[in-house]
């Protein structure tokens, strides 16, 4: 607790001083996590708009508590499940941990593929791993006189073995993989084999040094320091750290970490073994009042006061292009339980029909159906604005789920799901039913092609075929909008640090600008989408020269053209509609009322 307490102050300051609101409201919700050890769950609420490996991850100063959340869960529960069996029968405890270990194990492998951030947040996915150290503390209480530690040999062998483990799980695990399911299993079990085979080489010279024991002494307040170095050094629009600066980090995480370890971890370990019961209350009373002080900055939405009202107003900007009664209700968001595959499909079918989603007002008039995720239902704005009265516009949309892939299986992490499966069938279903005269698919690729807990394999591919089955199926016009400029902090972050400076915010800026939605778009352009699929660049009429719109007008906050990292404005969606969509749209409306 001491150096916790001391790291939580020290982002909480550093927060107050440098933080937008939007983000230290959410410093505020993990220091008041930390205080009862749930931020692996605060995580998890949020893991929808970026697990751990999300793309703005790194921008997150109290991440890598979710570890020491579960390690303190673990530890509430272990003493008492400890004693139960030996209350029963001390012989019971070896097989005991071996069955939770066992049950914990099989549910990571289980949920890894079907909730990739559920899996590595929860306790009961991770706890196999604490499991596995308290199996090999269970050897060394209980059956080390009869199975004694193995010679020197077998002790190099089985150390090799861990350490070799150890460093291809290094050199060959990344965040693009499905973790932690069973590759976890290798780091896991290279540390046990380390600590389970005492007297080898290895352990002596590799791991037994000078240098490595003073690492170890030092290693959790370094674990605690590293990070939200790492993170404040990204907070700002458009700063990358470079090797040297990270470097120059690193440094400073290990001096913190000293002095950390030599004026606060040690003193209070002193003082606590004179005096045990004072110290835990004067320690939990400071870890009540920084839960306090974390609930209060979330309750207050990140103190927008510390900043010129203008400037407020420009950061709680929000605005979307989906804001629009009729077609926002067919806007089908998720729900927290998972259900049966058929139960999923009366839920798809019973939210579209109660909301009418796929009626059509004038029968006259041409049909314009917009079909996709959160980017397609920031058009609803500007479709209504440019078309509302010249055509029918019906909406069916999903958040948290893959758009327009027949047949999606249910066994790939958040875009495969039962959920998933009966959307896509309905809209597939309805699609073919009502024949629209331009189908409208948008959607965030990028999220389905980068960010590792909701990678789609194949997905460019895989929507091709589908919509080139709609064309065959009679569904002539279909519009796909290209990816969208995103951005890192949020537009309003980033347009309000401008106007706080006393910058007059630029039309277009490179400012923030995040390299991997134009990467998306350039491979999307050079797909061939097949005939009756007009691929519409939005990234080719909101950038150039390396630098994209931020404002549509010089209102503000209205006029930023979005709301956060790339969901159009109100304002935003508007001009998108009117300048990018309009030239295409316009001419397959001219011919449909010909027709």
């Amino acid at each position: 607790l001491p150096a916790l307490l001391v790291v939580t102050a020290f982002v909480w300051g550093v927060g107050w001083l440098w933080a937008d609101p939007r983000l230290f409201r959410e410093i505020g919700g993990h220091i008041e996590g930390s205080s009862y050890f749930t931020v692996n769950l605060w995580l998890l609420r949020a893991a929808a708009i970026g697990g751990y490996f999300g793309m703005d991850s790194a921008t997150k100063p109290l991440l890598h508590l979710w570890s020491l959340s579960i390690e303190e869960q673990f530890y509430l529960f272990w003493p008492a499940t400890v004693l139960l069996l030996f209350a029963a029968r001390r012989r019971f405890i070896g097989s005991g941990v071996a069955v939770i270990l066992a049950l914990s194990l099989a549910f990571c492998l289980y949920e890894t593929p079907n909730d990739p951030s559920a899996a590595f947040y929860l306790l009961w996915s991770r706890a196999w791993e604490l499991a596995l150290g308290a199996l090999l503390a269970w050897r060394e209480v209980f059956i080390l006189h009869r199975a004694p530690h193995p010679e020197r040999p077998w002790a190099d062998v089985g150390a090799g073995l861990g350490v070799a483990l150890i460093c291809a799980s290094y050199l060959l695990l990344d965040e693009s993989q499905a973790f932690p399911g069973w590759r976890a299993l290798a780091p896991a079990l290279g540390g046990a084999l380390v600590i389970a085979f005492p007297g080898s080489r290895v352990g002596a010279y590799v791991l037994g040094n000078r240098i490595a024991q003073f690492f170890g002494l030092i290693s959790y307040p370094l674990y605690l320091w590293h990070w939200p170095l790492f993170a404040f050094s990204r907070i700002r629009p458009g700063v990358t750290p470079d090797g040297a600066t990270m470097a120059a980090l690193s440094a400073l995480a290990v001096l913190l970490a000293i002095l950390t370890w030599r004026f606060i971890e040690r003193p209070v370990g002193h003082v606590f073994r004179r005096r045990p019961r004072t110290v835990a209350l004067i320690l939990v009373a400071l870890l009540a009042g920084s839960g306090v002080l974390g609930s209060a900055t979330r309750r207050a939405d990140g103190f927008p006061g510390r900043f010129p009202p203008f400037v407020a107003r420009i950061f709680a900007f929000a605005r979307s292009g989906a804001e629009n009664p009729r077609l926002n209700a067919c806007f089908y968001d998720r729900d927290s339980r998972r259900y049966p595959l058929d139960e999923e499909r009366r839920r798809a079918a019973a939210f579209f029909e109660s909301n009418h989603c796929g009626a059509i007002a004038d029968p006259r008039k041409p049909t314009i159906m917009v079909v996709g995720d959160s980017h397609a239902g920031v058009l609803f704005a500007g479709l209504e604005r440019e078309y509302g009265a010249r055509a029918n516009i019906i909406a069916m949309t999903a958040t948290y789920c893959i758009p327009l892939i027949e047949n999606t299986p249910m066994d790939l992490g958040v875009d495969g799901t039962p959920r998933c499966h009966a959307i896509n069938e309905y809209i597939f279903r309805q699609i073919r039913a009502i024949k629209p005269d331009i189908l409208i698919v948008g959607d965030y690729f990028v999220l389905y092609t980068e960010d590792r807990d909701w990678i789609y394999p194949n997905y460019f591919n895989e929507l091709i075929a589908n919509l080139r089955r709609l064309h065959d199926d009679g569904v002539k016009n279909i519009v796909v909008a290209g990816e969208v400029p995103t951005w890192a902090p949020f537009m309003p972050i980033i347009v309000g640090l401008d106007v706080e400076a006393g910058r007059t915010p630029a039309e277009f800026s490179a400012v923030g600008l995040r390299p991997e939605s134009l990467a998306a778009e350039a491979r999307l352009k050079q797909l061939d989408w097949g005939p009756g699929v007009t691929y519409v660049s939005q990234v080719a009429k909101l950038c150039h020269d390396g630098a994209c719109r931020q404002l549509v007008g010089d209102k503000l906050p209205e006029d930023m053209i979005a709301m956060d990292y790339g969901h159009y404005s109100f304002d935003g969606s508007i001009f998108a509609v009117k300048t990018i969509f309009a030239p295409v749209i316009d001419p397959i409306l001219a011919r449909a009322k010909k027709d």
